[in-house]
């Protein structure tokens, strides 16, 4: 009987310490791929945890960013057009294809553009005989400011598919005071007055659209087809002018000198036809107006490579965007 009270205690002694690790355990946060364990014993407690996700991107899927499991597929590249600086690029993971665009005429030779506002310009005026401008002794004008005032651009459909019409119309008025000597001069004259006119041209060739009009036409047309970065398109237009002038009575007499005053107004409508969404029309005057009467003959001019914005014209324009003018 003794030796059945020894062991007892023995045994049972021996099942406990089965039964218990004997430390405090040390816990490691749950994850996705195992729950919540210690690091001693490796008891675990509750479930596994939530993926941690990684949003996706264009380069990689939505993937967790503990166990590497994926969800979905990559996003696709956001591009941004290319610029004058930078390639085409994209505007998640910055990835570039191919090159920047080339750099326009008018970016190299740092044209700025102004808004289209009514304004007022030097003209000149002067007279002519036989077609050709003559100087007659005892017969003068004093000139003044050439007044341009702007009504409403329209846009329309152009006929031509893919194009628009842009109508740009505008007055010109001017005044020119006459004096006559009629100790000099008594016959009969013709006066001649030229004012400045807009050239139109292309933004990133720099090349004018040429004449294609006839000498005596009230309709000047222009066109042009360009081509630029791989794509051709045509810029055309077409200048309407309906002009009035006229005398004033003579005045005046002391010491026999008389004078009258000329006056001018023109009505002028340019329709410039360009495809739709280009943004490379540019409107150029000269920014000093005109010094000098210089009449039309039915000359031909070869205009095939005519630049407008040639760097040591350009301080001498002003210079409008005609993408500008109608958004």
């Amino acid at each position: 009987m003794k030796r059945k009270f020894i062991l007892l205690p023995i045994i049972c002694t021996f099942a406990i310490s089965l039964t218990s690790c004997g430390h405090e355990h040390v816990w490691v946060d749950a994850t996705c791929l195992a729950p919540k364990t210690c690091s001693e014993c490796e008891e675990t407690e509750g479930e596994v945890a939530a993926h941690k996700w990684i949003e996706a991107t264009c380069e990689k899927a939505k993937y967790c960013e503990v166990c590497g499991e994926t969800e979905g597929e990559p996003l696709d590249h956001e591009w941004l057009e290319p610029t004058y600086t930078e390639p085409k690029t994209c505007a998640l993971c910055s990835l570039t294809e191919g090159e920047p665009l080339p750099e326009p005429y008018c970016v190299k030779n740092n044209i700025t553009f102004e808004n289209l506002q009514d304004m007022e310009l030097p003209f000149a005026a002067a007279f002519s005989k036989d077609g050709e401008i003559v100087e007659i002794d005892g017969l003068w004008a004093d000139v003044g400011m050439a007044h341009y005032s702007f009504g409403e651009i329209r846009i329309e459909p152009s006929e031509q598919e893919g194009y628009i019409d842009v109508t740009i119309p505008y007055e010109v008025s001017l005044s020119a005071e006459v004096y006559l000597d009629t100790t000099k001069f008594s016959g009969g004259f013709r006066i001649e007055a030229s004012w400045a006119a807009f050239s139109v041209g292309d933004i990133y060739t720099g090349l004018l659209v040429p004449s294609q009009g006839t000498y005596g036409s009230e309709t000047n047309e222009y066109i042009r087809n360009y081509e630029w970065n791989g794509n051709t398109y045509t810029v055309s237009y077409t200048k309407d002018t309906n002009s009035e002038s006229g005398f004033s009575d003579w005045t005046g007499g002391d010491e026999s000198i008389y004078n009258c005053t000329f006056d001018l107004a023109a009505d002028i409508v340019y329709t410039i036809t360009v495809p739709e969404e280009y943004d490379g029309a540019v409107l150029a005057i000269e920014r000093n107006g005109k010094d000098e009467v210089k009449l039309r003959t039915d000359e031909e001019t070869d205009e095939k490579d005519i630049h407008f914005l040639d760097e040591h014209d350009a301080d001498y324009y002003i210079f409008y965007q005609l993408s500008d003018l109608i958004q």
